[in-house]
């Protein structure tokens, strides 16, 4: 079990650790793959040099791969002072077969900047692995590195991570951008995950907490919240990381519903989950519904990455899992009493708003590239453009064509032949988009090539005959505005 031991010994494994060059860069090259989320499908060790080189190969087969390491081996590349840190911190244990062997507890590794330790996800002499209900999740694996690649790295002076299990987000927040971080997890096993991580990488500026949700916030308000809780519909609650009751949806309505007691005006909260659109109403509208009273102080935005049928997801429950077949037959009832069209997993960006105006709902679909940079371009152009004199400015504003965008026209027969029918625009950055369009947006798209402003290809457009010279400017300006928020358009200011 992992020791909260002296800041020294922290000290002395954290220098081994930066020393030996244990990054994410040197391991990836090390390993011959992009990166660590794909070690187990693309690792091949045989075509890698010597493990037993250097300390960098010993860290390895001791704290990624999992092996047994011979004791004089690691005390050759770490140093006797290094090796007896790590065994009272509890990171490393004798073989009760071998003393002259030792095997790590948990596992070790570089992600985000900083290094992470976390439950194993195997065992020394390879026998069957199976989880402790309270494991604490690797943050190498594609759902957590999907929540990295979607964080808001925008400066902040107060971050909260909630549902926190090692809290890898929130020590990347304290490194790079972060004034103050809190970490909350209900399960006090991760907490003692999350302050030991927070130990070996040094970091001052970061609070660790065990409580429910919020609970361990006492008053205090934050300028940005994340949450990355279980969300996986379950029949019997198992894993604490991973459940998120019958709907999936228990932890994510909370965390939605008592946010406004906890976020700061102008403040964002993001979450990345999966959750479902029903036949009353989107993910988006039941969001606003969980907020109460409140919610009309709160700007929303859904992006979608990808959905999955009720029906698909019942059939994966049941063949990845020890479920059994009348659970499917429970999680198809269950789903039709809720109405549950799609289950979609997305990014649930929600924020205050910092003065009085209209607030906005938006949902998008990603697309390959879009990272946080693009989400939170969106969320200030549709704040831009709810402000009280948003339309006026963008009126002033220079669009240009996005150069990923493409404009598809269908023709159908009739009678007098070959007809125009549908106007339709595509893009697949920054959001995977498509939208019917007028028949004056191929002059639209010429037009905008970031040196005239919207009135200029308003005034352009009608002296070319491509919309009647009685047009208003402010719909035309609306018109656009669409065509931005869906990303065919850039703004030049």
């Amino acid at each position: 079990m992992l020791q909260l031991k002296s800041d020294e010994q922290f000290r002395v494994v954290r220098d081994l650790l930066d020393k030996a060059e244990y990054t994410e860069a040197h391991l990836c090259s090390r390993f011959g793959i992009e990166n660590l989320e794909k070690f187990e499908d693309e690792f091949d060790r045989s075509q890698i040099d010597d493990f037993e080189k250097d300390a960098t190969g010993v860290l390895i087969q001791l704290f990624v791969e999992g092996h047994f390491v011979d004791v004089t081996l690691a005390e050759r590349h770490f140093g006797s002072e290094v090796l007896q840190a790590m065994a009272d911190l509890g990171m490393v244990e004798r073989n009760p077969s071998s003393n002259a062997q030792i095997s790590s507890t948990v596992a070790l590794y570089p992600t985000a900047g900083v290094h992470i330790v976390s439950d194993r996800w195997n065992l020394p002499d390879r026998s069957s692995y199976k989880p402790r209900e309270d494991v604490v999740y690797p943050a190498i694996v594609s759902n957590a590195q999907r929540f990295l690649k979607f964080l808001p790295g925008t400066e902040c002076r107060t971050f909260l991570e909630l549902c926190s299990g090692t809290a890898f987000a929130g020590l990347h927040a304290a490194e790079r951008f972060a004034g103050h971080v809190w970490a909350f997890d209900i399960s006090d096993r991760s907490t003692l995950f999350g302050e030991f991580n927070r130990r070996l990488n040094g970091i001052a500026n970061a609070t660790v907490a065990s409580g429910d949700l919020y609970a361990p916030a006492d008053g205090l308000k934050f300028e940005r919240i994340v949450a990355h809780p279980p969300y996986v519909p379950v029949l019997r609650p198992k894993w604490i990381y991973h459940d998120g009751g019958e709907d999936g949806e228990q932890i994510v309505r909370r965390c939605v519903a008592e946010l406004p007691g906890y976020l700061e005006p102008g403040g964002i909260f993001y979450l990345l989950a999966m959750a479902s659109d029903r036949e009353d109403a989107p993910y988006e509208q039941r969001v606003r519904s969980w907020l109460g009273e409140q919610e009309q102080e709160f700007d929303i935005a859904v992006f979608a990455t990808r959905s999955l049928d009720p029906e698909e997801f019942a059939v994966r429950a049941v063949m990845n899992s020890e479920n059994s077949t009348a659970d499917y037959r429970e999680f198809r009832r269950l789903f039709r009493s809720l109405g549950v069209k799609d289950m979609i997993y997305a990014v649930l960006m929600i924020q205050r708003r910092a003065e009085t105006r209209p607030v906005f709902t938006i949902r998008r679909q990603t697309g390959p590239g879009t990272r946080s940079e693009q989400i939170l371009n969106a969320m200030a152009w549709e704040t831009s453009l709810a402000s009280p004199d948003g339309l006026e400015r963008m009126m002033q504003s220079r669009p240009k064509a996005n150069e990923q965008s493409e404009l598809r026209v269908r023709h159908r027969m009739t009678g007098n032949g070959w007809e125009i029918d549908e106007y339709m625009l595509r893009g697949s950055f920054p959001f995977s988009m498509e939208a019917r369009t007028d028949p004056w947006a191929p002059y639209l798209m010429a037009q905008c090539d970031g040196t005239k402003t919207v009135v200029e290809c308003f005034e352009n457009l009608k002296t070319q005959e491509a919309i009647p010279s009685g047009a208003d400017a402010t719909e035309f300006a609306r018109a656009l505005a669409v065509l931005v928020s869906g990303g065919f358009l850039q703004l030049e200011q």
